[in-house]
């Protein structure tokens, strides 16, 4: 069947995607429709989907869907209510990686162009539901309501929603969301309806003690852009339609903390486009969130981390605006081509940061980016692919190649390519780029194509020199593993200056240097650069330097969670035995995947016992993206036997 699908997708030109079970090549998902009835004391979703399938073969007899650990109790003709038979195949060691496949047996056989209607009844709960966040009442401020949050990429809808999960599909997506508790507030993925429009596909006993919500969205996305937040939340306009949600008691300060949103918005228009999706709202969540953002059309997440209290840590912000051009108006076909997602939003998140903070400053975003990239490579290898921009991924949950190289690399490439069309001619190609491949699924092949095209109609006598260049790097760039084949300059007086004090730092033996003061005066983005210089010399600071910079500077227990991440990997490469509980407090408050699998590999190579003990007292805490990441990094470091 695997060959079959191959066959079909060189036939169109486009890359298949491994990482789904499903036959979505035959036939693809239209529409999905979910009614969720929500328990979150008990950590429970009864729930039904209902599918608009559209056939693209001649002969079609079942539809593969997939799922994770979900408890499939029936699934019939929505028309009809005509029982399907289906079955739930395993698929071996995949299964606990990728999920399983829900194979549906059709009434008949279907051909081209027909529609099929089905709806799905099914059960999920915390333990199956690795895309879902469950947090008891005591886990948030107010104790008194639980708290449920979402994070579906890269696969992990079919944790939640038996469907296509690939992000070739694009679907529209609608939702009722039913609560017994009506303290519990929901917002979702979508525009939040106000008067009933989607009928029950369900009966309920005492339907008049739930409370519902309803959600539309009239663009197609693809299934990891399904988000949810339901628990005692509340939201704050911060003007020309851009809206902060977050739990009550912090509302007003992440509220004035974001309160330039309407200015981030209207510098993005103006470089890259009208923004066609609506209100935009940016939820902060409870720390437990595992990533930084999640750029959900109409509910963008966002990590407490980036609330620093001086708007330092807005980059993240903006950087989730972007995706509204790219990755959610213009898709990465599959895994392997998520830098097409990422690199370019980091290439616009960087364009507005050069127009707000100026030119230095980015640069310094980017050296930290390449410096968190570079050390990805290492712990990946540096001739896996994984260190590449295009992974990899067959057999492989996608999550673990997840990191800062397509982020970086992808950024790079568009740097360089802007360097040979130039600053205001490339500006127009990206607003072409989009325009072109509005609301599709794209891979890297498509993308160079257009590229090439798009040169020769634009740059005429400059075309051929320019697309000379392009040809000799752009395979090489994209799925060479290890560091881009030409090196951006990113050079900047910022740069030498952090270097420069941590050297001093460092020769100074436990002694201040003289500019030790400057410090206090660094950006958060320049601290960074700081940091790393001592991590990359790690071997030659000394316990008195660590000592003496954590009394002046302060640093264990840092307010800014990024400046404390970086040094938090110090204290651990120099095994700084007094600032371990700094560790574990942040260990214990901040849920970032990409913070924590840094910190528990160094905490299992040298300090083993709390590695174990940590991460056991946290569990309940962490994201089930974040524990299956964890454990499998554990799993290189076997816990060791403390005779007493």
């Amino acid at each position: 069947m695997i060959y079959l699908f191959l066959c079909i997708a060189l036939a169109f030109g486009a890359e298949i995607d491994v990482n789904t079970f499903s036959n979505y090549i035959e036939v693809s998902q239209e529409q999905v429709h979910i009614e969720w009835l929500l328990d979150l004391d008990e950590q429970y979703i009864n729930a039904t989907s209902q599918s608009i399938f559209r056939v693209n073969t001649n002969k079609l007899k079942k539809i593969d869907l997939d799922i994770y650990q979900l408890s499939i109790i029936a699934v019939y003709l929505s028309s009809s209510g005509n029982v399907l038979q289906h079955e739930i195949i395993k698929k071996g060691d995949q299964s606990l990686l990728q999920g399983d496949v829900l194979s549906i047996q059709l009434d008949r056989v279907y051909t081209r162009g027909e529609y099929i209607k089905l709806n799905i009844k099914y059960n999920l709960d915390s333990k199956g539901a690795r895309a879902l966040g469950f947090l008891t009442k005591e886990q948030t401020y107010s104790k008194t309501v639980p708290y449920l949050f979402s994070q579906c990429e890269d696969n992990n809808c079919r944790s939640i929603i038996p469907l296509q999960d690939t992000p070739s599909i694009k679907v529209f997506f609608t939702a009722t969301v039913l609560v017994k508790d009506p303290r519990i507030n929901v917002f979702m993925t979508g525009n939040k309806l106000y008067n009933m429009k989607f009928k029950l596909l369900n009966n309920y006993e005492n339907l008049q003690a739930l409370t519902l919500y309803q959600f539309e969205l009239d663009i197609k996305i693809p299934a990891y852009l399904i988000g949810i937040i339901a628990g005692e939340v509340v939201e704050k306009s911060t003007g020309n339609g851009t809206y902060v949600i977050a739990e009550p008691h912090f509302i007003d300060e992440y509220a004035e903390e974001l309160s330039d949103l309407p200015v981030y918005m209207n510098k993005m228009q103006e470089y890259i486009g009208p923004y066609i999706w609506g209100d935009y709202k940016i939820v902060i969540l409870p720390a437990s969130f595992p990533f930084g953002g999640m750029e959900h059309p109409l509910l963008t997440f966002a990590s407490p981390t980036i609330i620093v209290g001086d708007k330092s840590g807005v980059g993240t912000a903006i950087h989730e605006i972007a995706h509204s051009w790219v990755g959610n108006t213009v898709t990465g076909r599959n895994w392997a081509n998520f830098w097409i997602n990422e690199g370019f939003c980091v290439f616009l998140e960087r364009k507005i940061l050069s127009r707000l903070n100026g030119l230095d400053s980015v640069k310094l975003d980017a050296i930290n980016g390449n410096s968190s990239a570079f050390t990805s490579m290492q712990t990946f290898g540096l001739d896996n692919s994984f260190s590449s921009m295009h992974p990899n991924t067959t057999n492989r949950n996608p999550d673990e190649a997840t990191s800062r190289v397509p982020y970086e690399k992808g950024y790079q490439l568009l740097t360089y390519l802007e360097s040979l069309i130039k600053e205001e001619p490339f500006q127009q190609f990206l607003r072409d780029y989009i325009e072109n491949f509005k609301f599709q699924s794209i891979d890297e092949d498509q993308l160079y194509q257009f590229l090439l095209s798009w040169v020769r109609k634009n740059k005429q006598e400059e075309a051929q020199r320019i697309i000379e260049e392009i040809q000799k790097v752009w395979k090489k760039w994209v799925y060479n593993p290890g560091l881009a084949p030409i090196t951006i300059d990113v050079s900047t007086p910022l740069l030498a200056d952090a270097n420069n004090l941590a050297k001093a730092w460092i020769d100074g033996k436990g002694q201040a240097p003289e500019k030790a003061n400057d410090f206090q005066q660094y950006k958060p983005n320049q601290k960074s650069v700081f940091l790393q210089y001592l991590i990359d010399n790690y071997k030659d600071v000394e316990a008195a330097v660590m000592t003496k910079m954590d009394e002046q500077y302060k640093l264990t227990f840092y307010k800014d969670q990024k400046t404390g991440y970086k040094w938090y990997r110090l204290v651990l490469l120099v095994k700084y035995d007094q600032a371990l509980e700094g560790v574990h407090d942040f260990v214990s408050k901040v849920g970032v995947s990409s913070y924590l699998k840094v910190l528990y590999d160094l905490l299992g190579q040298n300090y083993n016992k709390q590695a174990y003990d940590w991460f056991e007292e946290n569990k309940s805490f962490y994201h089930p993206v974040v524990v299956q990441a964890i454990e499998k990094i554990l799993q290189k470091y076997p816990k060791k036997l403390i005779i007493e």
